[in-house]
């Protein structure tokens, strides 16, 4: 009988082993989970400042930018894409896109997004729309869609 199984044993010994390391190697760590930390809250920052105002990009390209409406106001943008044209509804209901030529459809049941931060993608035809700002009510609490995002 052939033994398959020649890989070594894990044991305690062995991962004590792994978290060996100088003092350079655990200030390099910590530097580097501060600077994580402190570009986290930058960027939040960054993302929280103005009107609430969608996005719209093609790949590393921005297409479109347009305030969130606070009236009835309904704008549609036309984003040429890998495949084809999305079509993109910004309201104040948030951001949406209402058709696409991609096969799953992904992006068109994912709903609307409204919230800060909040991102739609249509990542077969390379098309995204991200909403920046403050939010219209100053709400201040995290809104993540889990099943979405």
């Amino acid at each position: 009988m052939i033994d398959t199984d020649n890989h070594p044993k894990a044991n305690l010994a062995s991962f004590r082993q792994c978290l060996k390391g100088t003092w350079m190697d655990r200030f390099v760590l910590l530097l580097l989970l501060l600077s994580i930390v402190f570009l986290w809250f930058q960027i939040n920052q960054n993302l929280s400042q103005g009107l609430p105002t969608a996005y719209i990009y093609h790949g590393k390209q921005l297409l479109a930018s347009y305030p969130l409406p606070m009236d009835d106001k309904v704008i549609h943008v036309p984003a040429k894409g890998e495949i084809g044209i999305s079509d993109i509804e910004i309201s104040k209901l948030g951001v949406r896109f209402v058709s696409s030529p991609c096969l799953t459809h992904h992006c068109t049941l994912a709903g609307s997004k409204k919230y800060t931060g909040s991102v739609i993608a249509c990542v077969p035809n390379h098309i995204m729309a991200v909403i920046r700002g403050s939010d219209a009510n100053n709400d201040k609490k995290v809104h993540f869609d889990a099943i979405s995002e």
